[in-house]
Parts: structure tokens; sequence; C-alpha cells
């Protein structure tokens, strides 16, 4: 842990309405499709020289609307996040590097569908400040790509010229917002 984490102290809560999660896929390789979720949680914990996140998103908060059918399949069908069978997706760190940089690395288990596979984050951190209301907030801006197949998710469909219609890499991007609580 480099010595900016040790600016850290306590337990921080998400600021939910200043958090999202979001991910991107490739679309008929024409587009990026976008989606979030609005039941988002998480909390960073530093004790002693230990830094650990740990987060949730409910499947079902997913904004995908309409067609009514599309959200459907990706909400509750088994291609994808079978949401009545595992109403969650977790991620719990195993190493948390906050470097005076500002550079962020946590690595960790991603469970999606009752599968864990460990991933690495990469991405940004902004050192803990007061805010105009006595607040104290940390920030991180962390991403990482997976490949879809490990979580079950090999719903695929050829496009007439035989490409894929649904890219098998996804991008997760966290921007959180937190807020001490201890």
């Amino acid at each position: 842990m480099a010595t900016t984490a040790k600016t850290l102290i306590g337990t921080y809560e998400l600021d939910r309405a200043h958090s999202t999660v979001h991910f991107a896929i490739n679309h008929v390789g024409v587009s990026t499709f976008r989606a979030s979720f609005a039941d988002v949680d998480a909390r960073l914990t530093v004790q002693d020289d230990a830094v650990a996140l740990e987060g949730r998103v409910g499947a079902e908060s997913v904004s995908i609307v309409e067609p009514a059918e599309f959200r459907e399949h990706v909400v509750r069908g088994d291609d994808f996040f079978a949401a009545d069978a595992f109403p969650e997706i977790t991620f719990r760190s195993t190493s948390v590097a906050l470097d005076d940089d500002g550079a962020a690395t946590v690595a960790g288990d991603l469970t999606i569908r009752g599968t864990s596979r460990p991933v690495t984050a990469h991405g940004t951190y902004q050192p803990p400040r007061e805010d105009p209301f006595g607040n104290v907030r940390t920030g991180l801006d962390l991403r990482v790509t997976i490949d879809r197949r490990g979580w079950q998710m090999d719903w695929q469909t050829p496009l007439p010229d035989g490409g894929d219609a649904l890219g098998w890499d996804v991008e997760i991007t966290a921007q959180l917002e937190l807020v001490r609580a201890s």
C-alpha cells in the first residue's frame, strides 16, 4: 500500500447519488451498447494497513427498459443475468493498491450468476477530502474487461457476414464516491 492510502481511515459507504456502475459491449459490430445499474452499493474499509473494497449491484436494476422482451431476456433469461436465481452481482477485493500518483489497482473476485472469478480493475483514486457539509469523501474510478463466457453468459447468434451479433468482451466501469461513516 502506498503512502496516500494511509490518509484513509475507517469505513467509507457509497454515495449512491454520485456513483455509477456501467457495462459496455459491442453490438452487431457497429456500435457499443451501454447500460447501468440503479441498485448499487459499496463499502471501502481501511483498518491498519489493510484496504478492502466490497460492492454489489442488483441484476434486475439494469437500465434496459424497452423493448420489454429484450429486458426479460437479459434480466431473467438463462443466457444472461438469470436474476430470479441470481439476484445480485458482487465483488470482494483480495488486494487494493492506491498509489501516490492517483493510480488504483483493485484485484478481487467478481461473482455473476453464482460463479466467482478473479478480476483486476485499474483506474484512479482520489484521496479523502472534506466536502462543504463536513463529510469526508474519497473516490475510485475503476475499469475492467471480462469475457462474459467465463460467467456462462454465452448467448450468440451469427451475423449474415459471419461475424458475431454480440461481443464476448464486456467492459465494466465503476465510478464510486464514498463517504466516511466511521
